[in-house]
């Protein structure tokens, strides 16, 4: 996932907090990667009676306007970051948007046909009890699934001068309160909560040369606001060069394994 830093080879850098803007380019980003499997997921139950879906930890709303495409069902969305939740409704004004606590969700029990979420685990703290509520108000025979959850322990960098990177980022995201290692655990949490026919998998990885430079510079701004803490201002530059060189002699590649869980709720 992580990708060359793309900026010009004589600037400096340094590491600024990341806007809105820039974590909604990377939501828009992530949704991206994930496309291909919304939309084998939807065909999957396309013959099913469907008529609301939830996107728990909806951010920005990247997958909203994809989601009511994909299915006829009612969409909503929730989300505990009301700036987002805004920056949603006004690119999806047709779907329900409310804020909410994943760990405190605020419907009924079986209120929804399908619950979805996407890069979220990983920070919800006690995902156990995310899942639990999100089955929760899930029907009977209806599905909770987990999109994308990455794993940065599987991360994989090269040129080996890059490898430091993957001990660096998953300190990072411990110290912001995330699991680093959700992905290896996601299909497991849907065992041990009861779900049934399980599925499971990884995205496969493919390049087919250079990344866009709409994800040069985000994954730029994203390495560079993990790294802030643990590298001087030099180093961070020092780093940059070094990619950009890497990226334009064709060497580098980055692999972060990323994977994805479904269930249906005991009928």
């Amino acid at each position: 996932m992580g990708r060359d830093l793309g900026l010009p080879a004589g600037r400096s850098v340094t590491a600024m907090p990341l806007t809105q803007a820039d974590w909604h380019n990377r939501f828009m980003i992530q949704a991206q990667w994930t496309e291909g499997l919304r939309l084998y997921f939807f065909n999957l139950i396309q013959d099913s009676d469907i008529t609301r879906v939830l996107d728990i930890g909806c951010g920005t709303g990247v997958l909203l306007p994809d989601l009511d495409v994909l299915s006829p069902a009612r969409i909503f969305g929730a989300d505990l970051n009301l700036s987002y939740l805004t920056l949603a409704k006004n690119a999806s004004p047709g779907c329900d948007l409310l804020a909410a606590n994943a760990h405190q969700l605020p419907f009924q029990e079986n209120s929804f046909d399908v619950v979805l979420c996407h890069y979220f685990l990983l920070w919800v703290g006690d995902p156990h009890h995310a899942l639990q509520e999100m089955k929760r108000i899930t029907q009977p025979g209806g599905i909770v699934a987990a999109f994308a959850e990455p794993d940065y322990g599987g991360r994989i960098d090269h040129p080996p001068i890059f490898s430091a990177y993957r001990e660096m980022q998953i300190a990072t995201l411990q110290d912001a309160g995330a699991d680093p290692l959700m992905g290896r655990k996601l299909k497991g949490l849907f065992q041990l909560e009861g779900f049934q026919d399980i599925q499971a998998g990884v995205y496969q990885g493919s390049w087919s040369g250079k990344p866009s430079q709409d994800e040069i510079d985000s994954e730029w701004k994203i390495l560079a606001s993990d790294l802030a803490g643990q590298l001087t201002p030099q180093k961070l530059e020092n780093l940059r060069q070094q990619e950009i060189s890497a990226w334009e002699e064709g060497t580098r590649l980055i692999y972060v394994p990323t994977f994805y869980t479904w269930g249906k709720v005991p009928e």
